[in-house]
């Protein structure tokens, strides 16, 4: 069995330098195509040049594609373990740090979306939508 994937490794490595796999995962995507092929030879599949590149080819990619939602999936943390932790404030400090700095339109829009009556307010969806995303962004800059 060796030496029957021995005879596909230059194509394994062909494919690792032409799809661009960073030298970090290359070993692992090595070892996923060459497992695939294996599984391939037990199931006595007629291994040619064309079916070897599909599937080595397939195996990389989906062991990247995997990696990469593993990758999505993982929470990062935001701060730096040796960083003070920042000191906790109250709601209502912040919710008067934001009428403070808001005008009165984009305060009520706040206060309507805190309570989730945001519908009550008239604006058309797109309009809404909008006025999210501008009120997402001055609080984030008043608050950071």
């Amino acid at each position: 069995m060796n030496e029957a994937l021995k005879q596909w490794m230059p194509l394994v490595n062909s494919l690792l330098t032409r799809l661009s796999i960073h030298p970090n995962e290359q070993d692992e995507c090595r070892q996923a195509a060459l497992l695939r092929l294996w599984k391939s030879i037990e199931e006595g599949k007629v291994m040619t040049v064309t079916f070897a590149r599909i599937r080595a080819k397939g195996a990389m990619l989906d062991y990247l594609a995997t990696r990469n939602r593993t990758l999505a999936g993982e929470v990062a943390v935001e701060t730096l373990p040796e960083l003070p932790r920042q000191q906790q404030v109250s709601f209502t400090y912040l919710l008067d740090q934001l009428k403070q700095e808001l005008s009165r339109k984009e305060f009520t829009i706040l206060q309507a979306l805190l309570h989730g009556n945001e519908d009550t307010l008239g604006y058309s969806p797109a309009r809404l939508r909008s006025l999210k995303s501008e009120l997402k962004r001055k609080v984030q800059d008043i608050l950071l």
